[in-house]
């Protein structure tokens, strides 16, 4: 599995999850933010229109899960 954690460096909910993020997920992922020269594409690559979006993917690459608020990435981490 992997993960990407899309961020704003404005936005008031974005550290909460970061900080949750980087607690309780093991596996390899990265944290994307509005000051990455590539944010604008990526977030059109994903679908991404809320920040923070967190996408999990499994082995083969699909998505598998998609959330933004730290009770649904917990909820989802804790089947797993």
């Amino acid at each position: 599995m992997k993960y990407i954690l899309f961020t704003t460096t404005s936005c008031p909910k974005c550290p909460a999850v970061k900080n949750f993020v980087a607690e309780k997920i093991n596996f390899p992922g990265e944290i994307l933010d509005d000051s990455v020269s590539d944010f604008a594409a990526q977030i059109q690559k994903f679908g991404v229109q809320n920040a923070p979006t967190l996408l999990i993917f499994d082995d083969s690459s699909s998505e598998i899960f998609r959330g933004s608020e730290v009770a649904e990435i917990a909820e989802f981490l804790s089947k797993l």
